[in-house]
């Protein structure tokens, strides 16, 4: 009685569902984060959102230095000799080869994780991570089940469990030969950042940046959510270090906004720092974008012709407006920070001559912000308003610019990517309208493109602007225009006409604004598309309406 009761314990190690328990456990642990991330109340976008970011850190590291790369992958193999030896030559085989088939079914998770980000999101930016998944899923299937074949003899019956296996086999050798050529050196690489010029490095000048929280609205505060808790909204200031022997009295305004879920000064030093170098102050204005009002869960927003009507508007226009309240008291007047006082001594910050700009959510507030300021006489020198991958604008009333007196001198860039996943390039087509008054070449739509090329690839993604997605593409595509903006509008504060000139003529003329570089081969970048009226004259943009 005792041998049957044995035997019978042990059945279930050798049963039918035991493998595919084991393959699902390890393929539910892969989504073990986001699982448990959507348990806890965050949205679908939120809970999958570190991955995505490991994701990338990731790709930056093995997309770095090929030659490094190679080096990962022959240890691969390496180790899976060793694993191989001394799993069969030990006891445990059967207990070895079961976590096998366990990390069989992460890997099977992860590349999962992969192939829906990359759908919805990232549109084939990474090719040596899923590279990589492939090329140890590839070993973890040698390891587990030898080498692909349907039987062993002829006598033998085709299982379930070798067709998956050979399936596998063919999934890892079908997702590492895109990445080969790139690994091996072949494929042609992207071209260098600028060394001069606009798109080099930021500067001239070094910067600092200082920051002061400001007192949240309380019908704000008492609505806010949970994935905002450990931020302390504030301004955030970046001026430039500029030395004393230079004949410079007064220095443009900045103010840039970040865009939705994204209230970290971390992911727009780039940005901020290629405007604050070229001799201009940058106030970062964090204001709360995870906000729940009453109904909110409910309530079916409508967006019509790049509008929206989101019940968080209302509450984040009045924490943007709270924001800039305190800004203004911070850099402006008499009574500006002692911090910014000691930094720039006798050099006052012009508000006359004015940046206004921001990513996503935050390119939609700019016009926020351009009702707040062009109110009290900013911008009526010089302005420049830069929208990049804007989402949606708000329909309400109280949240309408009043445009119809901006200066001569202004200059409206709205950038699109073509691979936009979170917002699309509609919002921005249609926020062109809103500046129609303006001369052609003072309204641009400016649409970056993806280009699949070469390794590694680039990929005009909604997150282009921000640092964790940084790539030659931007250093082209982006902050090449954001220094020529910073050079126009600091030439203007300071009457520099020629400068001014240069930089207008750098951002209208077709050769010099859309040229992208060539790879190493010598195939142009695509370049950048123009449009200047792109919702009534470009069938590129017909689907939006």
């Amino acid at each position: 009685m005792e041998e049957d009761i044995v035997v019978s314990s042990s059945d279930w190690r050798t049963s039918f569902f035991w493998q595919p328990i084991l393959f699902t456990l390890g393929f539910l642990l892969a989504f073990s984060e986001v699982i448990l991330r959507l348990v806890q109340g965050t949205g679908a976008v939120d809970a999958i959102w570190p991955h995505a970011v490991r994701s990338l850190e990731w790709t930056v590291v093995l997309r770095s230095s090929t030659e490094q790369t190679l080096i990962l992958f022959m240890i691969v193999p390496v180790l899976g000799y060793f694993v191989n030896r001394w799993k069969t030559e030990s006891k445990y085989e059967r207990s070895a080869n079961e976590a096998l088939l366990i990390l069989v079914g992460l890997l099977s998770g992860l590349i999962t994780i992969h192939f829906v980000m990359d759908v919805f999101y990232l549109r084939g930016a990474f090719l040596m991570l899923p590279m990589f998944y492939a090329w140890v899923f590839l070993w973890l299937l040698l390891l587990r089940g030898g080498m692909p074949r349907l039987r062993t003899t002829a006598m033998e019956g085709i299982s379930p469990a070798r067709v998956a296996h050979l399936l596998g086999v063919f999934l890892a050798a079908w997702m590492l030969m895109p990445g080969v050529p790139a690994l091996v050196g072949f494929a042609p690489s992207p071209p260098d950042a600028p060394t001069i010029g606009y798109g080099s490095n930021p500067g001239p000048y070094e910067t600092m940046r200082f920051s002061e929280q400001y007192t949240m609205p309380s019908d704000v505060a008492a609505i806010r959510g949970n994935l905002e808790d450990d931020v302390i909204f504030s301004v955030h200031v970046t001026l430039p270090l500029i030395p004393e022997d230079k004949p410079v009295e007064t220095i443009p305004l900045g103010i840039l906004l970040h865009g939705f879920g994204y209230p970290d000064l971390d992911a727009y030093t780039y940005w901020i720092d290629h405007l604050a170098a070229k001799g201009m102050a940058v106030a970062l204005l964090q204001y709360p974008s995870d906000l729940r009002p009453e109904g909110y869960e409910s309530f079916e927003a409508t967006d019509v012709e790049g509008t929206s009507d989101f019940l968080q508007h209302e509450y984040r226009n009045t924490a943007i407006r709270a924001a800039i309240d305190h800004m203004e008291k911070m850099v402006l007047g008499e009574n500006r920070s002692m911090t910014l006082d000691n930094t720039l001594g006798n050099i006052t910050i012009d508000p006359t001559s004015l940046w206004v700009g921001g990513h996503s959510l935050g390119g939609a507030y700019t016009f926020i912000t351009l009702d707040e300021v062009l109110a009290k006489g900013w911008g009526s020198r010089a302005l420049v308003v830069a929208l990049e991958s804007p989402a949606s604008r708000p329909m309400g009333m109280s949240m309408q610019p009043n445009l119809t007196n901006l200066p001569a001198d202004t200059m409206v860039q709205i950038a699109v990517t073509e691979d936009d996943m979170s917002v699309g390039v509609c919002p921005g087509a249609y926020h062109q309208q809103m500046f129609s008054a303006l001369p052609d070449e003072r309204n641009q739509l400016i649409e970056v493109h993806s280009d699949l090329y070469g390794f590694p690839r680039l990929v005009a993604s909604h997150y282009l602007q921000t640092n964790p997605a940084y790539d030659r593409l931007a250093d082209w595509g982006v902050y090449r225009r954001i220094d020529a903006q910073a050079d126009f509008l600091v030439a203007h504060g300071r009457n520099d006409t020629f400068t001014a000139d240069w930089a207008f003529q750098y951002m209208t003329e077709e050769e010099t604004l859309t040229n992208m570089g060539k790879w190493s081969d010598g195939t142009p970048v695509l370049p950048l598309s123009v449009y200047s009226d792109a919702i009534n004259t470009e069938t590129r943009f017909s689907d939006c309406s």
